[in-house]
């Protein structure tokens, strides 16, 4: 018998032979309770050392990650048995000397004890543990935790259905009873014991449950209960001659029968209905990402979701779904951004709808040409997939789309639509009104508003707003002026044409921080405002209008303005991590780093393999002064190519701020050959303040002829300024800026930190709206 037993599920601790508690009642033991839970949870396959040095110290050189791992697992041999551990690497506990309950657990489902592996859970694992100095174990754990959760609730699920199958009523309302407590505001638990207790005669119970559950589901949803357990109730009040419920008009109708007796597996279907390669596209994200890149972030989201040799997908929201890009069948290039643009615009409604969780598509998109919608699914931590097909021909138009379960691969909806062009728009609402029906929710005001005033009639505008809203010309100031131009064809087919509106804004403001030889800053920014405020009056539902609206006021120091527009974006489309990433921005440049640092964590959680969600979470962390862990974020983004420049200059003001001048100059110059001017005036910065002031002063130079030439740019100047220390002529460039309207907040947490002693600082902190520290 082993002489010692790990707890695992509930307070973690180990206890020893005479179940006598070892390890669990000083917090300096945590670390070594982490690394058991670990290896408990890792059963026989253990885990190699990488993976522990990644887990416990990912902000560490190598080498003194390897020593802090030796130290550890040499004061848990003292303090246990020096045969504790199995193997060198990797490293297994021995189980003749420990045994845990999560491996019981596991061992139970893996041969089929249903009720050996719901006798050992006891509680959420690992509950209310943390280690505050490890962001990756917590992410570890926090996926270990739900993934069990689920299997538990699996298979009491199983056991509850088994006991029915066998008219055992008893039992199935044990099982289902349990179930209830782990989740209890969920429908399907409620009518499952409901059932079960109709079932067995107890009619008085099961409406007694009933009421007890409306009562909470009023309580902590706001809401009424769903149809399902609505009809249930009247049942069971028509069985005990009691008072009919009263239910809400407003419930989503019930959910439709289901053409077909049984689940059709996804990868059951025909060859002829399957989705068929689709073609190569544009990504959908502000920064464009390489395959290779792709592939980089994707290994490393799934190591993070990974238990160290078991899968373990983020946690599924009961409703939550992963539009994926629908494939271009007629293979014609000319219909590619067609059939993207219906992709994104299907996204953008879905959003929209209440209670859903709408995957982000640079996170979808990079599981495009992926096989296993189950596979996909449990990566993305979404409970549905949404596929499907599109073929242009000439002004015909057909749509091939089926939503998939991801819990057992089957088709809860498919349809066929064959539609002319002109009617693109109903499509998307018929499309997601349907999948609203499927998941039991609506579609809502708020999408159908969208729809209706976002939208034009005319199709050629809406395919010039498609080419001109490829993220792909963000990056240039050439591809800006060609989407401008794409924008302003489409608002000459349809002057009413919201979005393009919108597009048109955007374009204005990437082009005034660019080189622009027709229009001085304010004059494009000007430009841009009114063309935000003629989308939010044509569609007041817009999300990117009001973020387009935002960013201009921000531009022009106008910060309250600014957080009320994107805030105003976030409440119209929750689940659009782009929004969460400019409050990010906005809270740290406006000291607000604990605001920050949640709306990072909110857009990660949206959009988990987006580059720029990563890095904004870096951002947040450098805004709460924790530089350590903000420089491990990044370094997932590393091998990015093209290097990401936000990623670059965040890192950059972490080495700053640790004084770390050299990293900090291999930092910038990593980045200055895509990072323009600004790059340059960064580059000068940090020089200047690592005390290479001939090379500083030589950008300098630079910065002031280019000045000259252009008339703007003097906060570049400024910047070079502010690193060499000369405060007086950074203050005189630094007021030159906000005139101009190029300040800009990127290292606005360096300045302050820089310039706030002098008593200038006072007066331009005024101009520009900052707040106070």
């Amino acid at each position: 018998m082993t002489r010692y037993r790990l707890r695992t599920f509930g307070t973690l601790a180990l206890a020893g032979p005479a179940d006598d508690t070892l390890l669990g009642k000083h917090g300096h033991q945590h670390r070594r309770l982490a690394l058991l839970a670990v290896l408990a949870a890792a059963g026989e396959q253990g885990c190699s050392r990488d993976q522990l040095l990644l887990l416990f110290w990912p902000d560490g050189t190598q080498s003194r990650g390897r020593h802090s791992l030796e130290q550890l697992l040499y004061a848990i041999r003292s303090s246990i048995d020096e045969a504790v551990f199995a193997g060198v690497n990797p490293v297994r506990l021995n189980p003749d000397v420990v045994s845990s309950d999560v491996g019981g657990f596991q061992s139970a489902l893996a041969r089929g004890d249903l009720e050996g592996a719901v006798e050992v859970y006891r509680g959420p694992f690992l509950d209310g543990f943390y280690l505050s100095d490890a962001p990756e174990f917590e992410q570890w754990l926090e996926a270990k935790r739900a993934r069990l959760e689920r299997s538990y609730s699996g298979a009491l699920e199983r056991l509850a259905q088994s006991a029915e199958a066998t008219q055992d009523h008893a039992t199935a309302v044990r099982w289902w009873r349990k179930l209830a407590e782990t989740d209890p505001v969920s429908s399907k638990n409620a009518s499952g014991l409901i059932r079960a207790l109709m079932n067995a005669g107890d009619h008085a119970a099961a409406l007694q449950y009933a009421e007890h559950y409306e009562a909470v589901v009023a309580q902590e949803l706001g809401t009424s209960v769903g149809p399902a357990v609505a009809n249930l109730v009247a049942e069971v009040r028509a069985k005990t001659k009691t008072e009919r419920i009263a239910v809400l008009e407003s419930l989503p109708p019930p959910r439709r029968p289901r053409p077909h007796a049984a689940p059709v597996p996804a990868d059951a279907m025909p060859v002829a209905q399957r989705q068929p390669e689709r073609s190569p596209r544009r990504r959908s994200a502000p920064y464009a990402i390489g395959a290779v890149a792709i592939v980089v972030i994707i290994a490393i989201a799934a190591w993070l979701r990974t238990t160290l040799g078991h899968s373990t997908p983020l946690p599924a929201a009961e409703r939550s779904i992963a539009v994926l890009p629908f494939a271009n069948v007629s293979g014609d290039q000319r219909d590619a951004a067609f059939v993207d643009g219906l992709s994104e615009e299907l996204i953008a409604v879905l959003a929209r709808i209440p209670n859903l969780r709408v995957m982000a598509p640079t996170s979808a998109f990079a599981f495009k040409d992926s096989a296993g919608v189950r596979r996909i699914a449990g990566n993305l931590g979404v409970s549905n997939i949404l596929e499907g097909g599109v073929q242009k021909a000439g002004s015909r138009l057909r749509v091939q789309v089926r939503l998939v379960d991801a819990g057992d691969g089957s088709i809860r909806w498919s349809e066929i639509y064959d539609r002319e062009l002109k009617d693109i728009f109903s499509l998307q609402s018929d499309i997601a009104g349907a999948v609203a029906r499927e998941l039991d929710l609506r579609l809502g005001e708020s999408a159908l508003a969208h729809i209706k005033r976002g939208s034009t009639r005319n199709v050629a505008a809406y395919e010039l707003y498609i080419r001109g809203n490829d993220p792909v010309r963000f990056r240039t100031d050439s591809g800006a002026r060609a989407a401008l131009e794409y924008f302003r064809q489409a608002l000459a087919l349809d002057s009413n044409y919201a979005a393009a509106y919108a597009g048109l804004a955007l374009m204005h403001k990437r082009i005034a921080f660019g080189d622009d030889p027709e229009l001085s800053r304010p004059d494009r920014l000007a430009l841009a405002e009114q063309a935000a405020l003629k989308a939010i009056a044509l569609d007041d539902s817009s999300g990117e209008a009001h973020e387009a609206l935002s960013f201009i006021r921000r531009d022009n120091y106008e910060l309250a303005s600014a957080e009320t527009e994107l805030k105003r974006a976030v409440a119209l489309e929750p689940t659009n991590a782009r929004f969460h990433e400019g409050l990010v921005q906005l809270y740290a440049m406006t000291q607000r780093p604990a605001e920050a640092l949640v709306e990072a964590r909110r857009a990660l959680e949206l959009d988990p393999l987006s580059p720029t969600a990563n890095a904004e979470v870096a951002n947040a962390l450098l805004a709460n002064d924790r530089c350590d862990e903000a420089l491990a974020q990044l370094e997932k983004l590393r091998s990015l190519r093209p290097p990401l420049n936000r990623a670059g200059l965040i890192a950059a003001e972490c080495y700053e701020q640790k004084q770390m001048w050299p990293e900090a100059i291999a930092e910038i110059q990593r980045i200055t050959v895509n990072g323009g001017p600004r790059g340059q005036a960064f580059l000068g910065y940090v020089l200047g303040r690592g005390g290479r002031t001939e090379e500083a002063r030589r950008i300098l130079a630079e910065m002031l002829d280019r000045s000259r030439r252009t008339n703007g740019g003097a906060f570049d100047v400024a910047l070079v300024y502010i690193g060499l220390a000369d405060n007086d002529q950074a203050f005189a460039w630094l007021n030159k800026a906000v005139d101009d309207r190029s300040l800009g907040f990127e290292w606005m947490h360096t300045i302050v930190d820089d310039l706030q002693r002098d008593p200038r600082f006072e007066k331009l902190r005024r101009r520009i709206g900052l707040p106070k520290r």
